[in-house]
């Protein structure tokens, strides 16, 4: 069940991670209201926003790599995938914590639910992180040659 978890469905949930990013960003592309609401982001914070937004999905998109390809896996040092696959489950928690706010911060309602369920969906993947990224660092390097 563990291996499933890792290697099928974690990878599988990611991309769609990726793919709310991207449909959320579609849905708040439309027309700017900002000089309506007086409340224009300056460039500097589009700047710093969509590069955020940027690392983030590639963070996402290499974890997804790292746990679903299993080229990737072998290409990749123990180290370098430990530390990613750490990096992407501190990443989830967070993901997780800011849906939970927001829920707590809402009447119940469609909202809620939604961020129940990216709640349960970040929890499964920071499971699968902490999985792979300990077997990665338990995993003996490559012999030495010589």
């Amino acid at each position: 069940m563990g291996r499933l978890l890792r290697h099928r469905v974690a990878p599988a949930l990611l991309i769609a991670q990726i793919a709310y990013i991207a449909f959320i960003g579609l849905l708040l592309s439309g027309p700017d209201t900002a000089e309506i609401d007086h409340n224009a982001p300056s460039v500097a914070d589009d700047v710093l926003t969509t590069g955020l937004l940027l690392l983030v999905v590639l963070v996402m998109g290499g974890g997804a790599a790292l746990l679903g390809r299993k080229e990737a896996r072998a290409w990749a040092p123990p180290a370098v995938r430990g530390a990613w696959l750490g990096l992407l489950g501190l990443g989830e928690i967070a993901i997780a914590a800011a849906f939970l706010n927001a829920a707590r911060q809402e009447s119940f309602g469609p909202d809620t639910v939604v961020a129940a369920l990216a709640v349960a969906v970040s929890a499964a993947i920071t499971a699968a992180c902490a999985g792979e990224a300990r077997h990665a660092l338990r995993s003996p390097g490559p012999a030495p040659q010589g």
